[in-house]
C-alpha cells in the first residue's frame, strides 16, 4: 500500500500534518477502500514517520466522518451507501445555496480572475480526460466561491460534507457519467459570468440546476452498480 505519491503539498508540514493528508487523499482517491482495515504500523511504516503523528491523524480523521473506529479492533475507512450520499449531497447543497447567496455580493476583480484560472484548468483536465484532475479542481472551485461569503464556519461544513459524499465506493461522479466533466465545465462557465454580473438569482438558479444534475445522474449511476453487484 503505497500513498505517498497522492500528498502534493509544497509547503513544509509538521509529521502529523504530512500523515493527516496523505491519508486522507488516500481515501478519497480509493487508494484506501471503503471498509478496508487500516494498520497504523503499516501506514507509520509507508510514510517514513513514528506511530503517533498517524495515531493523531487517523483521530483527526475519525472525528470528521471519514474513518470509523472500533473499540476491539482496527480502525477502518467509512463506507455510505446511496442512500446517504442522496442525504449528505442535498444537505450540502442547501449549505453550498446559502454560502453562494454570501458570496456573489462580495466577490472583487480579483476573485472573477482566479474563477477564470479556474476555468482554464478545468478545460485543460477535460482535453486530457483526466477525471482525478478535473474532480479535484471542480472542488477547489466551488470552495473558492464560498470563501467568499466570510463565513468560514459554513465553508468547514460544506467541505466535511463534500469528504463524506465521496466516501462512496465510486467516488466521484465525473469517473461514472459520461461527459460530466464536460457538461459541468459548460456550467461553470454560466455561473461565473453570473457571479460577475452579480446576479444572483441567476447564479442561485445556475447553482441548482448544476447540483441537481450531478446528484440524478450520480445516484442512477450507484444504483446501478448496486444492482449489477448484486446479481
Amino acid at each position: 500500500m503505497n500513498i505517498i505519491p497522492a500528498l502534493t503539498k509544497n509547503a513544509p508540514l509538521s509529521r502529523e500534518e504530512f500523515a493527516y493528508d496523505a491519508i486522507k487523499e488516500a481515501i478519497l482517491t480509493g487508494d484506501l477502500l471503503p471498509s478496508q482495515r487500516i494498520s497504523l504500523t503499516d501506514l507509520a511504516k509507508n510514510l517514513g514517520v513514528s506511530i503517533i503523528p498517524v495515531n493523531n491523524a487517523v483521530r483527526r480523521l475519525t472525528s470528521e466522518g471519514l474513518i470509523k473506529q472500533d473499540p476491539h479492533h482496527s480502525p477502518y475507512v467509512e463506507e455510505f451507501s446511496a442512500k446517504d450520499t442522496n442525504e449528505v449531497l442535498a444537505i450540502r447543497y442547501w449549505l453550498e445555496e446559502l454560502a453562494l447567496r454570501h458570496a456573489v455580493p462580495n466577490m472583487d476583480y480579483s476573485g472573477i480572475a482566479s474563477l477564470q484560472e479556474f476555468i482554464t484548468l478545468m478545460q485543460e483536465a477535460v482535453n486530457q480526460k483526466d477525471n482525478h484532475a478535473y474532480g479535484k479542481i471542480n472542488r477547489a472551485f466551488h470552495m473558492f466561491i464560498y470563501s467568499y461569503s466570510n463565513f468560514p464556519m459554513l465553508c468547514s461544513m460544506i467541505d466535511d460534507l463534500w469528504n463524506k459524499a465521496e466516501l462512496n465506493r465510486c467516488r466521484s461522479v465525473f469517473a461514472l457519467v459520461p461527459n460530466m466533466a464536460e457538461h459541468s465545465l459548460a456550467e461553470h462557465r454560466e455561473l461565473v459570468e453570473a457571479i460577475e454580473k452579480k446576479d444572483l438569482e441567476l447564479a442561485l438558479a445556475i447553482l441548482r440546476e448544476h447540483k441537481n444534475y450531478s446528484r440524478v445522474n450520480l445516484l442512477a449511476s450507484l444504483e446501478k452498480l448496486d444492482a449489477q453487484n448484486s446479481t
